[in-house]
């Protein structure tokens, strides 16, 4: 069936008054359920092309993002292609121009929207790869050529990858629990998380599901578990567990919204070691009510807080911020700057810190990127904390994303971020206080090579880092001054609680990072 372009039109006239402001949903100006699913991808391309020109961190020639999404259709059927001249764009099948067409103003989204659906269109009527194609398979191939265009963060999500990620973000309905596959293939479940209704009808990890709503789940996949377990909130469901102790109950739970559990704590020598797997809605909430009432229940006992962000990818930049202030209580946590005016901001803290001022220290590797280093930059340039591990992955920027009509999201850098030291966070990463990826495996020796000042650390790097945010071998050389290496976890903890234990030594640390560009106030 051929995209109908004429039936386009409309739609395009309708979808050009929605309202594109910088950090909020747009307002289709219709129900993406009451159109066709032609018209539907012909909404989504204009609002993503209106999103890019409005909020791109760069000023960008939606001629060119037009292109480069017709050019995408190449991943459907390599003969497509598109050529732009001064006045006229082609679009090719096997080097024959099958559409030409007036270029559109250089701002002009709506025209630039109209120009990639005719070359949809069009591309159809030669093409049995595309002609065979759903309208979303066709949307996500021009979007992936659009987005190749942009910086490595921007990207789009077809509808079903945007379900999974809203999940992660913002939870979802379910029950509150984590399964997971053992080598044996059995699925257990790993964890019940806090205040959802598996938590508070009693169950316990450990047991196997043996059933849903009566129905046996014995050959089940843990994807099919997953399945039966989730629902819309509100709904019930009954749950049968082996515990493992091998007793059988029946559970009858009412789905609810479900966040992940992403804080875990232990202490270990007096030290609270705190685990944040990730950034999401509820993080905040969590890691509050964790440090207090591990401060409470520890009492004078307790020497120092670790907060351990190796792994984590981050999440949202509300959140983060909103973490580091749970411990500075004065001056700046992060700036953001952007082309579009309101991704210029500043974060300031609020007076209070939750851990009562204890020495703290935050772990990072080359894994920890996003909302993880902007925490860990925030408490190491306040003198809140040290950071100790590998230089972090260097996911300097914020991106916005946007909903679009069919379903999917469309994520774009708008802004770059900096540290209160007025270093990028953009490539360099966070640089350690106390590096342990220099290829000694012995927390003993690592210390005492901190000690005696022959570990790198961020004060004697700082004009490295400066150099480093404009010129290639100075960035290279700032990343090999503390490199991920892979090497025991347990490491980095040992260090941290040596240092934590240690009020000289802390103290020390603490300068060691205090030098940048800037003071903070």
């Amino acid at each position: 069936m051929r995209l109908n372009f004429r039936k386009f039109c409309w739609l395009l006239a309708v979808a050009g008054t929605l309202a594109a402001c910088a950090g909020a949903e747009p307002e289709f100006g219709f129900d993406p359920s009451d159109i066709t699913p032609e018209q539907l991808a012909a909404a989504t391309l204009l609002v993503g092309y209106q999103q890019i020109d409005n909020l791109y961190v760069r000023p960008v020639d939606l001629g060119q993002v037009a292109m480069n999404g017709i050019n995408g259709l190449s991943e459907l059927d390599p003969a497509i292609s598109a050529e732009l001249s001064d006045d006229t764009i082609a679009v090719l099948s096997d080097d024959r121009v099958i559409l030409s067409y007036g270029t559109p103003a250089p701002g002009d989204a709506r025209g630039w929207a109209e120009v990639t659906l005719a070359a949809i269109d069009y591309g159809r009527a030669v093409s049995p790869q595309l002609a065979d194609a759903d309208p979303d398979t066709l949307i996500e191939a021009v979007f992936t050529g659009v987005t190749s265009g942009l910086d490595s963060y921007s990207r789009y999500l077809p509808p079903n990858q945007a379900s999974v990620e809203r999940t992660l973000r913002e939870g979802y309905g379910g029950v509150g629990m984590l399964l997971d596959l053992e080598p044996s293939g059995e699925v257990i479940i790993r964890e019940i998380f806090q205040d959802g209704p598996a938590a508070e009808a009693g169950m316990q990890a450990g047991g196997q599901i043996v059933s849903i709503d009566g129905e046996s789940t014995e050959a089940w996949t843990i994807e099919q578990l997953g399945e039966g377990l989730r629902g819309p909130i509100g709904t019930r469901v009954r749950v049968g567990v082996r515990n493992a102790d091998g007793t059988l109950e029946t559970f009858r739970l009412t789905r609810d919204q479900v966040i992940p559990t992403v804080v875990h704590v232990r202490i270990d020598d007096d030290i609270a070691v705190v685990d944040i797997s990730r950034f999401n809605t509820a993080v905040v909430e969590q890691l509050r009510d964790t440090v207090i009432e591990v401060v409470a229940n520890e009492g004078p006992s307790l020497r120092g807080i670790v907060l351990d962000l190796r792994g984590n990818p981050g999440g949202l930049l509300g959140q983060s911020v909103d973490v580091a202030d749970l411990f500075i209580s004065r001056g700046e946590i992060i700036r953001t700057r952007g082309r579009h005016p309101r991704s210029d901001q500043e974060f300031l803290s609020d007076p209070d810190d939750i851990a009562n001022g204890l020495p703290m220290a935050v772990l990072v590797d080359g894994r920890s990127a996003s909302a993880a280093e902007i925490v860990a930059a925030a408490l190491q340039d306040s003198g809140r904390a040290i950071v100790i591990g590998a230089s972090s992955f260097g996911k300097g920027s914020v991106q916005t994303v946007t909903p679009l009509p069919n379903g999917g999201e469309l994520f774009l850098t708008w802004s770059r971020i900096f540290a209160p030291s007025g270093f990028t966070i953009d490539q360099q990463g966070v640089l350690p206080t106390v590096c342990t990826s220099v290829g000694i495996y012995d927390a003993d020796s690592l210390v005492s090579r901190f000690r005696d000042g022959s570990l790198p650390v961020p004060a004697s790097l700082a004009d490295l880092r400066q150099r480093a945010a404009d010129d290639a071998e100075s960035l290279r050389q700032l990343r090999a001054e503390c490199p991920w290496r892979v090497h025991s976890a347990e490491l980095d903890v040992m260090v941290a609680i040596d240092v934590l234990n240690d009020p000289s030594l802390y103290r020390q640390a603490v300068a060691a990072a205090l030098t940048g560009t800037e003071t903070s106030g």
